[in-house]
């Protein structure tokens, strides 16, 4: 191969890893961007999950816990994003009733947060 060749193959190599290596920042900074993001919503929640307890713990002195609160009253704050809470008004909308609860195996900064993703489950109903 001449050694033209060999250098113009060399300089096409080296833009292509130029951008590979600046896709890789880019990447690393929407990622860190989306890590702040989640851990935002995932302290968001937490919080309405107390200001929950707060709310009903004011009408209910005798309530303690916000699982019992929640049980009672049927209710269940979840975050998702706008495409989940589409599909979960169509469950609604049709009558699915939930009927099986998966919980993830993945998040770690969610279990140490206390928090838990799940998988719900529905059965459309007739």
């Amino acid at each position: 191969m001449g050694e033209h060749r060999a250098s113009m193959i060399e300089r096409i190599v080296q833009r292509v890893e130029g951008h590979i290596e600046e896709w890789r920042r880019r990447d690393a900074a929407y990622a860190a961007e989306a890590d702040a993001n989640r851990d935002q919503l995932w302290a968001a929640a937490a919080e309405r999950e107390r200001k929950l307890a707060e709310v009903i713990g004011e009408e209910q002195a005798r309530r303690t816990s916000v699982e019992e609160v929640m049980k009672e009253h049927r209710l269940a704050f979840v975050v998702h994003s706008e495409e989940v809470a589409q599909t979960l008004e169509a469950f609604a909308g049709e009558g699915s009733r939930l009927i099986r609860v998966i919980p993830s195996t993945r998040g770690s900064y969610a279990k140490e947060m206390g928090i838990k993703g799940s998988w719900l489950v529905f059965e459309k109903t007739d």
